[in-house]
């Protein structure tokens, strides 16, 4: 894994021993052209963070501030290695459970991110659907977007599963098995 374009471009990243699914290089890639200039001076959220780099990359590529949050210690001292070797300004690295983090945090930002372990099989947990029916609508600027990254198949990966009241599904796009979700609020 490395950081793909911007100021920290092939920096290569570590990542956590165990308990992560890293986004790939070219899913990572995928996303970021997909938001093009909308990262240039953004103020970011990246929760369920891993190795930090979603984070880090938006910083890379522009990004105002990049907050990076994961309940695992392992993964937050990964992507605290990671952004103070990228020496890029406007990280922060959180650890905490990621949805107890929505419900407490007054943050704005304009992008928010969220890769969770994903929902394989019935029953699983759906963190995505958990945070699209939470308050994270709250935490959104105007005109901002949440981003989901999800394995088709399951709970949100499901063509019925991606709708929620309040917001619009905007694009989805998949790679492989993973899909890539772009939600903003629902003008009423």
């Amino acid at each position: 894994m490395r950081i793909i374009a911007g100021a920290a471009k092939g920096m290569p990243l570590r990542v956590p021993d165990s308990g992560v699914r890293p986004t790939q290089d070219r899913v990572r890639e995928a996303l970021f052209s997909i938001l093009g200039e909308l990262i240039q001076g953004a103020r970011v959220l990246d929760l369920f963070c891993g190795s930090g780099s979603v984070g880090i990359e938006a910083l890379s590529r522009g990004a105002a501030t990049a907050r990076m949050v994961d309940e695992s210690r392992a993964s937050c001292a990964t992507a605290r290695h990671n952004l103070e070797r990228s020496r890029l300004r406007g990280g922060s690295i959180t650890q905490s459970d990621c949805l107890a983090f929505v419900r407490r945090d007054r943050g704005c930002y304009d992008l928010i991110f969220a890769d969770p372990p994903y929902c394989k099989a019935l029953g699983d947990r759906d963190l995505i659907a958990e945070l699209l029916n939470d308050r994270t609508a709250e935490l959104l600027a105007p005109g901002g977007y949440f981003i989901a990254e999800a394995q088709l198949g399951y709970g949100i990966g499901t063509a019925a599963g991606c709708n929620f009241a309040g917001w619009e599904l905007v694009e989805q796009r998949s790679y492989g098995k993973n899909t890539i979700l772009f939600y903003r609020v629902a003008s009423s």
